[in-house]
């Protein structure tokens, strides 16, 4: 007679499922799409799989419990904008033209996370948030630094300027304001600010 496959092991033959990009992709879009609608405290495994259109069980193939599933979604969506970023400002393009887009995006990406960024990123990571965050920031410094190091080299920025600390300064551009400005206007306002401090 034989055994019941216990949870455990069904995981454990199962791991390589956890490897599967489209369906975690899937159950991860799914999860911003139930953040959404009903918030943090209303964010149940069981909804998203629905929209996810998977078992309930299935979702527990890939993330360990809710809180492993908050943190890989603030990572899939963090990373997936840091790549944006990357292609952005290193294309072959004038600076200001990069900039533009870079902060366009920025805003997109906040206004994705609409206000509940620190919420799940609390929730995510109750232990070692710190170090954490500062981890996955460090990938957007990095990219901004090689931007505006970019910049200085082709004669656009003042070669005066401190690459970190002008790199730090960009990162905190572009969070959307709690007034409802026009997005162009404000878009438009972030970059002629910035390039007033840093142009040749």
């Amino acid at each position: 007679m034989h055994k019941a496959c216990t949870y455990a092991k069904l995981k454990y033959v199962t791991t390589d499922a956890r490897n599967a990009p489209s369906k975690r992709n899937v159950i991860l879009e799914a999860t911003i799409r139930v953040l959404r609608e009903h918030g943090l405290s209303g964010l149940k495994v069981e909804e998203v799989a629905r929209q996810a259109e998977v078992g309930k069980g299935t979702v527990y193939l890939y993330f360990e419990d809710k809180q492993d599933l908050l943190k890989a979604l603030v990572e899939y969506h963090t990373h997936r904008f840091y790549a944006d970023a990357a292609a952005i400002t290193e294309a072959d393009r004038p600076f200001e033209e990069r900039l533009r887009d870079l902060l366009k995006r920025r805003l997109a990406f906040v206004e994705e996370w609409r206000g509940l960024w620190s919420a799940v990123a609390r929730e995510a990571a109750p232990e070692g948030q710190k170090a954490w965050l500062t981890g996955l920031h460090r990938n957007y410094q990095d990219i901004l630094e090689r931007f505006i190091a970019s910049g200085i080299a082709s004669g656009e920025l003042r070669s005066d300027l401190d690459v970190p600390l002008t790199a730090a300064t960009l990162a905190a551009f572009g969070c959307s304001p709690q007034l409802d400005f026009p997005r162009e206007a404000y878009l438009g306002q972030l970059v002629g600010v910035f390039m007033k401090g840093v142009r040749a």
